[in-house]
C-alpha cells in the first residue's frame, strides 16, 4: 500500500455489530500491512447505551441477533463494569499502537433514525464531536457540523428522510434536520456522511441531502439506511456510495457469514487531487465467518 496515503474505512449501519466492525478492520489493517487512520459509519450505529432504552425495531431484531444489543454489552456503561466486557475488543482497540493488530484510530458517525437520541443528546451535550462509548474511540458528529481527521474534512447529516412540511427538530431526532442541511450551505468539505441517500439516487431520498450535494459538492457522498443495494451514482463531481448493513450473511436461516457484500469501504486520500475509494471484497473478506471472525 501506498505510504503516503491516508486509509479510511467506510461501514452501512452498523446495529450494534462493532466486535464485528472492528475485527474486519484489524483483518484489513494485517492483509494490507497498514494501519487505518480512520472509521467513517453511516450511522444507525446501534447508539442504545441501556438496553431499558431500545426501540420497537431494535427489540424485535434483537430477539434473533443479540450482537444488536453490541453498544450497550461491550462499549456503553455496563462494559465499565467488566460484566460484559469482550477480551479481544479490548485488546483490539488498546494493544500496542505499532502492532496492526490494533485498530488505534477514531470512528466518526452521524446518526441514523434507530439510537436512543435521548441518551445522545445528554452525552454529547454542545459539543460538535464527542466520544460516546467506554473506550472513548467512537465520536459522534453533530449533523450540519464539519470536522478534520487525517487531513480529511468530514461533514454529516444524520437522519431519514426529512418529513414533508415539518419544522426543524428542536433537538437530536430521526430525521434529517432542515436547519443543519441549511448549515452546510456555502461551506467547503470532501466527504458528506449521512445514513439516508439523496433523492437523485434513490426514490426512497432525501431532497435536503440531495441540495447539499449539489451545492458544495463534496468529492465523496456515504451513506447506508436502505435495504436493497443502490447503484453507485454521481451528482456534479460528487461520487455517491450506498453501504450495506454490517453484519454476516444468513446461511440457512443463521448469521454465519461472510460478510455481507458492500458492508465496507475503503478510502484513500493523498489530498484533493488524488484519491481513490472502492467497495472492500476479495478472498480474504469472503472467508470470513463466524467461527473465523475472532482469529486470524
Amino acid at each position: 500500500m501506498a505510504t503516503d496515503c491516508k486509509y479510511f474505512a467506510i461501514f452501512g449501519d452498523v446495529h450494534g455489530h462493532f466486535r464485528l466492525m472492528f475485527q474486519l478492520c484489524r483483518h484489513w489493517q494485517l492483509k494490507h500491512q497498514v494501519h487505518l487512520d480512520g472509521i467513517l459509519l453511516c450511522g444507525d450505529i446501534g447508539f442504545f447505551p441501556n438496553i431499558t432504552g431500545l426501540d420497537k425495531a431494535t427489540k424485535r431484531y434483537a430477539k434473533r441477533d443479540p450482537e444488536e444489543l453490541g453498544f450497550a454489552l461491550y462499549l456503553g456503561p455496563s462494559a465499565t463494569h467488566g460484566v460484559h466486557r469482550d477480551k479481544q475488543l479490548q485488546t483490539t482497540l488498546l494493544g500496542d499502537a505499532e502492532d496492526l493488530n490494533t485498530v488505534r484510530c477514531p470512528a466518526i458517525f452521524c446518526h441514523g433514525n434507530h439510537e436512543d437520541f435521548e441518551a445522545l443528546s445528554q452525552t454529547v451535550g454542545n459539543q460538535t464531536l464527542a466520544p460516546v462509548d467506554f473506550y472513548r474511540r467512537i465520536y459522534f458528529l453533530q449533523s450540519g457540523e464539519i470536522t478534520e481527521l487525517a487531513g480529511l474534512r468530514i461533514a454529516a447529516l444524520g437522519g431519514a428522510k426529512e418529513r414533508e412540511n415539518t419544522p426543524a427538530e428542536p433537538c437530536l431526532g430521526p430525521y434529517v434536520d432542515p436547519d443543519a442541511a441549511s448549515r452546510l450551505l456555502g461551506q467547503s468539505f470532501d466527504v458528506l456522511l449521512t445514513h439516508c441517500g439523496p433523492s437523485g439516487a434513490t426514490g426512497e431520498g432525501s431532497d435536503l441531502i440531495q441540495i447539499v450535494i449539489e451545492e458544495c459538492q463534496p468529492w465523496y457522498h456515504f451513506y447506508g439506511h436502505h435495504r436493497a443495494p443502490i447503484p453507485s451514482c454521481r451528482i456534479g463531481r460528487t461520487q455517491c456510495y450506498w453501504h450495506n448493513d454490517v453484519n454476516f450473511q444468513k446461511v440457512r436461516g443463521e448469521y454465519q457469514g461472510p460478510p455481507e457484500p458492500g458492508c465496507m469501504g475503503l478510502l484513500c486520500w493523498r489530498g484533493p487531487e488524488d484519491h481513490h475509494y472502492e467497495l472492500v471484497d476479495g478472498e480474504w473478506f469472503r472467508s470470513i465467518t463466524r467461527n473465523t471472525w475472532r482469529h486470524g
